[in-house]
C-alpha cells in the first residue's frame, strides 16, 4: 500500500513538473542579429565578416613582409621573397574589396534596389 501511494505521489509530482515545464517559453536570440533574418541581410553580414577577417590577415601578412624585408640584410632571395609576399598581400586585399563590392551588388539585386 505504501509503494502504491509513493508511486502515485511520484507521478503526481512528475505531472505537475511537466506542466510547469511546458508553460515556459525559451527564446533563443539570433546570433546574426536582425540582418540575418533575410537572404540579402545574410549575404551582407557574411561579406562584412569576411572583409573584416581578411583585412586583418592582410595587414598581418604586410607586416610580416616588412619584417622579412628589414631583416634580409641584403640577401637577394629574402628581398625577393618579401616583395612577393607584399604583392600577394596587396592583391589579396584588392580581391577582398572587389568581393565585398560584388556581395553588395548581389544584396542590392536581391532586395530590388537598382540605384
Amino acid at each position: 500500500m505504501k509503494t502504491i501511494l509513493a508511486l502515485l505521489f511520484f507521478f503526481a509530482i512528475m505531472i505537475i513538473g511537466a506542466q510547469s515545464a511546458l508553460a515556459q517559453i525559451i527564446d533563443i536570440p539570433n546570433p546574426l542579429g536582425p540582418e540575418g533574418l533575410t537572404i540579402p541581410g545574410l549575404v551582407a553580414k557574411i561579406a562584412t565578416w569576411l572583409l573584416e577577417i581578411g583585412s586583418v590577415i592582410a595587414v598581418i601578412v604586410i607586416l610580416w613582409a616588412a619584417l622579412v624585408f628589414m631583416t634580409s640584410g641584403g640577401n637577394k632571395e629574402r628581398v625577393t621573397q618579401a616583395r612577393q609576399t607584399l604583392w600577394y598581400a596587396i592583391i589579396g586585399l584588392i580581391v577582398l574589396l572587389l568581393a565585398s563590392g560584388v556581395a553588395e551588388l548581389i544584396k542590392n539585386f536581391l532586395t530590388g534596389n537598382y540605384n
